[in-house]
C-alpha cells in the first residue's frame, strides 16, 4: 500500500471499490483483482491542492500481455481527483501500454461511471522511461508525452482535488503487475 507517513490516500482503503497501489524501492505498481474491470489501483496526495495542476510521471515497462486476447494494461495519472467510501471523481489520463492509446475520462463518483471526454489519441506508443506529464489549466487537460503534446481536451465538471496515480489491469495474468508501473512521480499546483 503506497502511504509514505500519510502523504497518499489508496482506492482501496478509502474508495472501497478500487484497489491499492503498492510500492518497491523506486517503483509503484497495482495490485488490483484483473476480475474486476474498473476497480484500478489508485493514490491520490493528500493536502490542499489549488485547481491548476500538473502531474508527471516516469513509466516504467519490463514487459506488457501485448497480444493476450482482451487484456487491458494501463498507466493512469489523475487530476482534481477525490476518493471517498464508494465514489471516485476527477480526471484520469489513461495511456494503454497494450492498446497504443491515449485517453482523459471523468469519472462521476460511482464505480464504474466515468465519462470518456474526446477527442481521444489512437496512435500512441509508450515504452520503459517515457515521461508523461499531464496539465489542467481553467477548463483545458493537455497531455505531453516526453515534452511533446499529445492530446488536449475540454471540461470543467471538477475544479479542485488531488493530483495522483492509477494503474488498471485487466483480463490478464495478475503475475504482470510487477512488470509495469511507474519509477517517479511529481505534482504540483498554483
Amino acid at each position: 500500500m503506497l502511504s509514505e507517513g500519510g502523504n497518499w490516500v489508496d482506492g482501496g482503503t478509502v474508495g472501497l471499490n478500487w484497489s491499492n497501489v503498492s510500492t518497491s524501492t523506486g517503483f509503484a505498481f497495482g495490485n488490483q483483482d484483473p476480475t474486476i474491470q474498473f476497480s484500478d489501483s489508485t493514490a491520490l496526495l493528500t493536502g490542499n491542492w489549488g485547481p491548476n495542476q500538473t502531474a508527471k510521471a516516469t513509466f516504467r515497462l519490463k514487459s506488457v500481455a501485448a497480444g493476450s486476447t482482451g487484456a487491458s494494461e494501463e498507466l493512469e495519472l489523475r487530476l482534481r481527483s477525490s476518493l471517498s467510501a464508494h465514489s471516485c471523481t476527477g480526471y484520469e489520463i489513461d495511456c494503454s501500454v497494450t492498446g497504443n492509446w491515449l485517453a482523459v475520462v471523468r469519472w462521476n463518483g460511482p464505480f464504474g461511471n466515468f465519462t470518456s471526454l474526446l477527442p481521444e489519441n489512437d496512435s500512441m506508443s509508450f515504452h520503459d522511461g517515457d515521461v508523461i506529464k499531464a496539465t489542467a489549466i481553467g477548463s483545458t487537460i493537455t497531455v505531453y508525452q516526453n515534452g511533446t503534446q499529445v492530446l488536449q481536451v475540454q471540461d470543467s465538471t471538477y475544479a479542485s482535488g488531488s493530483p495522483g496515480i492509477g494503474i488498471d489491469l485487466y483480463n490478464a495474468s495478475p503475475s504482470f503487475h510487477a512488470n509495469y508501473g511507474f519509477s517517479a512521480f511529481s505534482a504540483t499546483s498554483n
